[in-house]
């Protein structure tokens, strides 16, 4: 059985192991004190990882893996809280999430893959 090597998998799968050696260091007090909020660095990796995969439907259509842009958004959102940018704070941005919902569901429906444009037609 073929399969193609992703890149996105070996890029992400490299980065969680250097995450976890980094967080086993602190654990176990080998000079690394980390005390960053992780997990909207982890949101983000995935969410690239996801993007990377692009694929091809049974009538030879792109797709692009939205779900990558959620997980990036999300973790866009986590950060922005975490660090209390632009004054954003867990309480009040929640409803960036629902609007970011919103909007995910708006490109999926005017998606021109959903409308039967195949790969050759959306290249000219």
């Amino acid at each position: 059985m073929d399969r193609d090597i992703s890149p996105s998998y070996i890029i992400f799968g490299l980065l969680l192991a250097v995450l976890g050696v980094m967080m086993l260091a602190d654990r176990l007090d080998w000079g690394l004190h980390w005390n960053v909020p992780v997990w909207p660095f982890i949101l983000l990796t995935l969410g690239a990882a996801k993007l990377g995969q692009r694929r091809v439907d049974a009538r030879g259509r792109m797709r692009l893996n939205r779900m990558g842009g959620w997980l990036m958004f999300i973790g866009v959102w986590g950060l922005l809280n975490e660090y209390h940018l632009f004054g954003a704070r867990y309480v009040s941005s929640w409803p960036l999430l629902i609007i970011g919902a919103g909007t995910l569901v708006v490109l999926q429906a005017v998606d021109p893959l959903r409308c039967g444009v195949t790969r050759s037609e959306s290249r000219s």
